[in-house]
């Protein structure tokens, strides 16, 4: 992050009547995040400048629903042809435009190939409406800006303290209702909050998060030293984490302390290769034993 440099922080989001499409045709979640950051880029291109951009898919909504959005982070403003830094600022209708018509141009031509999973003429209407893409207020706090990135790239359909109970038949959960701006609690069986949770599983070697512009693999080694140069920033050397501090940092749940007696847990043995049904002989007692209060 560029601690003197101000960014933008988008939500791409379309009609809900669009979300299952990409659930038909999970490859085009490819085009989505494509077509979400090229209307970035490309406004950046008009002022000849070189953003940077972090983005990240979800096809999950609260409810653990279908809902295919984006979220990317980009720099308001980027090196020029010279390598200066110019400031920029992106306008919010005509991204919205460009993310509209880039989805609908996808799906019309899906139709053109025989998809049969929506009318024309209910993407048309949807093309006349407006659709939402959220601006969150531009920060310079590069603390923020790391931890909505940190947030949206490692964030789980479900957060483990939304899951109240499990009865070993049912999963009780609960999530934050829009409309209500209250919590509201949903209990089903495992196997329908299982079939929720696996559709946001994605293809082996699909990468959910994209890093574009400055950021990208292919320019960083030799755009991000002069952006160092600009901001006068130093580059600090990241320390080793280890796994039960992360699961401490962000779930608050140390993974080797033991759930019986509370005290540290010492690796005895390595056991591989478990087969599912070993594992499933004793899930329902170690799913519904309750931890010890700290």
């Amino acid at each position: 992050m560029f601690p003197d440099c101000s960014y933008q922080h988008i939500t791409f989001t379309m009609p809900d009547v669009l979300w299952h499409i990409f659930r038909d045709n999970r490859d085009k979640l490819n085009d989505l995040i494509r077509i979400a950051t090229q209307t970035l880029m490309d406004m950046a291109k008009d002022e000849g400048i070189t953003v940077g951009i972090f983005a990240a898919i979800h096809t999950y909504g609260r409810e653990l629903n279908w809902n295919t959005h984006v979220h990317a982070s980009v720099t308001m403003g980027g090196l020029d042809s010279d390598g200066n830094w110019k400031d920029f600022n992106f306008r919010k209708d005509r991204i919205m435009r460009m993310w509209r018509y880039g989805i609908i141009t996808m799906i019309r031509e899906l139709i053109a190939e025989g998809y049969k999973g929506i009318s024309k003429s209910s993407v048309t209407t949807q093309y006349e409406r407006s659709w939402l893409v959220h601006f969150d207020k531009p920060t310079k706090d590069y603390k923020h800006t790391i931890s909505y990135i940190g947030r949206y790239t490692k964030k789980p359909p479900i957060a483990m303290s939304k899951i109240l109970d499990f009865t070993g038949t049912h999963v009780t959960y609960k999530y934050l209702n829009h409309r209500t701006k209250k919590y509201n609690q949903l209990t089903i069986t495992a196997n329908e909050f299982f079939e929720k949770f696996i559709q946001h599983i994605p293809e082996k070697g699909f990468r959910m998060t994209r890093y574009y512009g400055l950021l990208a693999n292919a320019v960083r080694g030799k755009l991000l030293p002069r952006v160092y140069e600009i901001f006068n920033q130093k580059i600090k050397e990241i320390k080793n984490i280890t796994y039960q501090q992360m699961s401490l940092i962000s779930f608050d749940h140390d993974p080797l302390r033991c759930i019986l007696c509370g005290n540290q847990l010492m690796t005895a043995a390595l056991i591989i290769g478990k087969t599912t049904r070993q594992f499933l002989e004793c899930h329902t007692e170690l799913a519904t034993r309750k931890r010890l209060p700290r």
